[in-house]
C-alpha cells in the first residue's frame, strides 16, 4: 500500500509530533524466527493465561472489539521509506485476517507516531484532542476508562497505545435515534449467547518512544506496532515465557533473544480475534473462542473444544 493522504485533523497531530521527532536508527533485516512449539495440555493452558492476560475489552461494554473491514494506517516520525515498510508490514498482517486497506485519501484510523518525546506528545494529544482519544462520554463510543488513558498519558513503555470503539448492530450499521437513544431494527433476536450489537474499532492511536526504540530490527518493530494496531491488548499484561512479538521490548531489555516478527503465537490470536463470535453476550464467550481457535492452530491434534 502507499502511505495515505492525511485529513486536517490528522495533520495537525503529524505537525505536532514533527516539531520534535527525529529519526531513530531501525536495522532493515532481522533474523529468521524459532516458535517455541507446545503441544497438549500444557498448550491449552498456556493459550488460557495469554488470552486471559493480554485481551482487553471495555467494562462497561465486556465486549472485544475488531476492525470491520478496512484500516487506513498513518505513521510519522520516521524516514519515507521506514514509515511506507511500517505501513505495508500492517497492510500485509491486516490481509491476513482478512482486513483491507483503504485507497488514497482515505481517513487515518490508525495514527503511529514515532518521537523521542513520547510523553510530551501524548500529554499534548490528550489535553488538546480529547474527542481523538474518546475523552467524553459519547453515546455509542467505549475506550477502557479515564484511568487506563491516565495510565496511556503517563506510560513510560516503549510503546503505548489506546483504543476508541463504536457500537454497532451486528450487521454493523451505525447507531443512532433521537435524544441519543439508541434504535436497532431487524436482525436476530437477542439471547442469553448474543447481542444485537457488537463493538468494531473506531480508531487507535500508537506513540513509539524513539529513544527506547532505538536499534529494534524494523520488521520486528512494525510487526509489534501490527500487533497492537489490530487488537486491543491490555499492556500490563504479563507475557514472559510465551513466544510473542509483545516480549520484543523485554526480551531485549532482559539480554534474551528477541522475536524477529511476529510469531505463529500471535498469528493465532488474530485469527481467534477476527474468527470469534462478534456479538458475543459477554468477552468470556469470545475469549474461548481465541482460545479454542489458537489451539487448533498450534496443536492441529488437539480435540476441538477442549481449551474451554
Amino acid at each position: 500500500m502507499r502511505l495515505r493522504m492525511m485529513r486536517p485533523f490528522a495533520v495537525a497531530l503529524f505537525a505536532s509530533v514533527a516539531c520534535f521527532s527525529a529519526a531513530p536508527s531501525f536495522a532493515q533485516q532481522a533474523q529468521s524466527e524459532d516458535d517455541i512449539v507446545v503441544v497438549g495440555e500444557r498448550l491449552q493452558e498456556m493459550v488460557r493465561t495469554f488470552v486471559g492476560e493480554v485481551a482487553a475489552a471495555p467494562s462497561a461494554e465486556r465486549q472485544m472489539a475488531r476492525w470491520d473491514h478496512h484500516i487506513c494506517p498513518l505513521v510519522a516520525g520516521l524516514p519515507a521509506r521506514q514509515m511506507q515498510y511500517v505501513a505495508d508490514r500492517i497492510a500485509r498482517r491486516a490481509h491476513q485476517v482478512d482486513i483491507e486497506t483503504d485507497g488514497p485519501g482515505c481517513r487515518a484510523n490508525i495514527l503511529i507516531f514515532v518521537t523521542p518525546d513520547a510523553g510530551r506528545l501524548a500529554t499534548g494529544i490528550v489535553d488538546e484532542y480529547r474527542t481523538l482519544v474518546g475523552y467524553y462520554s459519547t453515546s455509542g463510543l467505549s475506550t477502557l476508562g479515564r484511568g487506563p488513558l491516565d495510565d496511556f498519558t503517563n506510560s513510560s513503555a516503549p510503546v503505548r497505545w489506546w483504543h476508541v470503539n463504536q457500537t454497532v448492530s451486528a450487521d454493523g450499521q451505525e447507531l443512532g435515534g433521537d435524544n441519543g437513544t439508541q434504535v436497532i431494527r431487524g436482525g436476530p433476536p437477542p439471547s442469553r449467547l448474543r447481542r444485537p450489537t457488537r463493538q468494531d474499532f473506531l480508531r487507535v492511536l500508537i506513540i513509539v518512544d524513539a529513544r527506547q526504540a532505538e536499534g529494534i530490527q524494523l520488521q520486528a518493530l512494525a510487526d509489534y506496532l501490527a500487533m497492537v494496531s489490530l487488537a486491543q491488548l491490555d499492556p500490563e499484561g504479563q507475557t514472559v515465557g510465551t513466544p510473542t512479538i509483545l516480549n520484543l521490548f523485554a526480551d531485549r531489555d532482559a539480554a534474551r533473544p528477541v522475536p524477529a516478527g511476529m510469531t505463529q503465537w500471535d498469528e493465532a490470536y488474530l485469527e481467534g480475534l477476527y474468527t470469534a463470535r462478534r456479538t458475543a453476550s459477554v468477552d468470556l464467550w469470545q475469549r474461548r473462542d481465541i482460545s479454542r481457535t489458537m489451539v487448533e492452530q498450534l496443536d492441529p491434534t488437539a480435540e476441538a473444544g477442549s481449551s474451554n
